[in-house]
């Protein structure tokens, strides 16, 4: 009977410490997410590296986020996960004005001083002769007004071509 006993002690010990090891195995091998919301990319991949994370880029969005930080993640900062897990995040494509000022018709120095008000940047400036539009007055824009955007595009005129 004692032999017994000690047979029974010994295997239930055995499942008490396997359980126990097994346990403290696999919350070892657990890990809080961390908030990388606002950090570019390269620091963000460095911080989640550092937790045993990997970075997955699931896409990109306008927001008031500069251009290229996170402006998104999945599983949210908090999170605990197991070690090697994708974070996924969506990256900020900067501002995106949702209306635009009509420039159409307008001086170029006028238009400029809006959109420098504004905060809009001009990406390109193309200048072209119109028979139609004095010179330095804006032909047109893209986006339109109403389509919004992060920059502007603007044809400018170089008044008629027998003006030069």
């Amino acid at each position: 009977m004692k032999k017994l006993l000690y047979i029974l002690g010994a295997v239930f010990a055995g499942f008490v410490s396997g359980y126990l090891s097994l346990t403290l195995l696999v919350s070892s091998g657990k890990v809080e997410v961390p908030d990388i919301k606002g950090k570019d990319i390269v620091q963000a991949n460095q911080i989640l590296k550092e937790k045993g994370l990997y970075m997955r880029i699931d896409g990109e969005e306008f927001s008031e986020l500069s251009k290229g930080t996170v402006f998104r993640q999945n599983p949210p900062a908090g999170t605990v996960v197991k070690k090697g897990r994708e974070i996924g995040v969506i990256l900020s494509k900067g501002v995106r004005f949702p209306i635009l000022p009509d420039l159409v018709g307008k001086e170029f120095d006028e238009a400029e001083k809006i959109l420098n008000d504004k905060g809009i940047p001009i990406e390109k400036i193309v200048y072209i002769h119109s028979d139609k539009y004095p010179k330095n007055t804006v032909i047109a824009q893209r986006p339109e007004p109403t389509e919004g955007g992060k920059t502007i595009k603007l044809i400018v005129s170089l008044g008629k071509k027998d003006e030069e």
